[in-house]
Formats: C-alpha cells, structure tokens, sequence
C-alpha cells in the first residue's frame, strides 16, 4: 500500500511555483504546531528549513499535510 499522496503532482498543480505568501502560510501553521506542542524543537526546525528551500507546491506537501487534520 503506497503513502504516497495522491492528490498532489503536475494533474493537480502541484509544480507550479509558489509565491512568498504561500510559504508563510505553511510557516504560520509550522508556529501554530509548535506552539501547541505538536511539533518538537527539532521537527520544527528541520521542516522550517523545507520550506525555506521549497520552490513547488509539491515541495510543501510533506511539511505540512500531517499537521492540516
């Protein structure tokens, strides 16, 4: 059984570049799941520093999509 997300890729628009307020909103939530404990210290960093470097939309998908539910 793949993990693989199936909803994201080129089909779904998940290449397309992402713009500077793309990336804040993942940051916000990466903060809000810290905050509540959600997220180590060492999570948080790792996965901020994903995002700092993410250029798709397919490159934030990972960062975030446990923390969405």
């Amino acid at each position: 059984m793949s993990t693989e997300p199936r909803d994201v890729g080129p089909l779904f628009g998940g290449d397309r570049p992402i713009r500077d307020s793309d990336r804040q909103l993942v940051i916000n939530l990466l903060h809000s799941a810290h905050a509540d404990g959600r997220l180590s210290d060492y999570d948080f960093h790792a996965r901020m520093q994903y995002v700092y470097h993410a250029r798709t939309f397919d490159d934030l998908v990972p960062v975030a999509r446990d923390l969405m539910n």
